[in-house]
């Protein structure tokens, strides 16, 4: 069967959209290809998700909005437990906090005090619009409030954000755990582009529009081209070789470059249910000891 017709017919004519007006008029197309690209989907919450939610303390804290620093949103916290050591968790694209339901449980088991967010316009939080650095950013602003956690797990998008939060702030942790994460940002990008029909013109005007935005090419948001270390005593790392989103061939490429970094496969499992993965959430807790 077709590909194509399993595809549905919004995204088959956003494709078809792309397809031509990203050649005739780029810039003009910019603004359509950056919100299809960085507005997550909001999911309602279920019922693992609310009695998990009971169990802690909500709070919300203050952060920038994606396209206007001097707009201000409410980024929803939570917290459970009272332990000594924090862990604090960060959830990936489309995701939220809460989605790690089944890892959190095991986790206060252990005696940690858990701390998560759902990132700016993901789950309660605010927002329309958000990407890899507002994450990161936002998480600089949580963790100024409840100060240095003792580890960090970040799945997928969150994960990569916090690789790159201890590559770029004056911050070290004692655990890092990355969760099928993305290695090279430009090759997501560029998956996202093909998939979306994206020509090469206007290709090269997001890129050339997020460079100048950040002040940095996409180039530099390579995890294993980055000279400078990641701030963590130690750093575990879980993939899925199976995984239809993240290249095997990019976190092989990782793990050759950094031969300090503990990992774990996983196989079947799946890109997004890694997180709640039982062997997983063993293994996470056995490293965080």
């Amino acid at each position: 069967m077709d590909s194509q017709a399993k595809i549905p017919l919004r995204v088959k004519m956003m494709q078809w959209f792309f397809r031509i007006a990203g050649n005739i008029a780029p810039r003009a197309t910019m603004p359509v290809l950056i919100k299809f690209m960085f507005l997550p989907q909001k999911r309602t919450l279920k019922p693992p998700h609310i009695e998990c939610l009971n169990k802690g303390e909500q709070f919300f804290i203050d952060v920038h909005d994606f396209l206007d620093n001097s707009k201000t949103l409410k980024m929803s916290c939570y917290s459970w437990g009272t332990g000594e050591k924090i862990v604090l968790l960060v959830h990936g694209w489309d995701a939220k906090a809460l989605d790690y339901y089944k890892m959190i449980p095991v986790l206060l088991e252990n005696g940690y005090k858990v701390v998560a967010f759902d990132g700016p316009a993901h789950g309660q939080s605010e927002g329309e619009l958000s990407n890899l650095i507002h994450f990161k950013e936002a998480m600089g602003k949580l963790v100024h409030i409840i100060g240095n956690p003792y580890a960090i797990i970040g799945h997928s998008m969150g994960g990569g954000a916090s690789a790159y939060y201890l590559i770029e702030e004056a911050v070290q942790v004692e655990r890092l755990v990355l969760l099928a994460i993305p290695v090279i940002s430009k090759r997501f990008f560029d998956m996202a582009f093909d998939f979306m029909k994206v020509p090469q013109r206007l290709r090269k005007v997001i890129f050339t529009s997020m460079e100048e935005t950040f002040g940095k090419p996409i180039e530099y948001y390579h995890l294993a081209e980055r000279p400078e270390p990641i701030k963590a005593d130690k750093i575990f790392l879980v993939y899925e070789e199976q995984d239809e989103e993240i290249p095997v061939d990019e976190i092989k490429l990782l793990l050759d470059k950094h031969p300090e970094i503990k990992s774990m496969s996983t196989n079947g499992v799946g890109h997004n249910r890694v997180m709640k993965d039982k062997a997983v959430i063993d293994a996470v807790v056995d490293f965080l000891k």
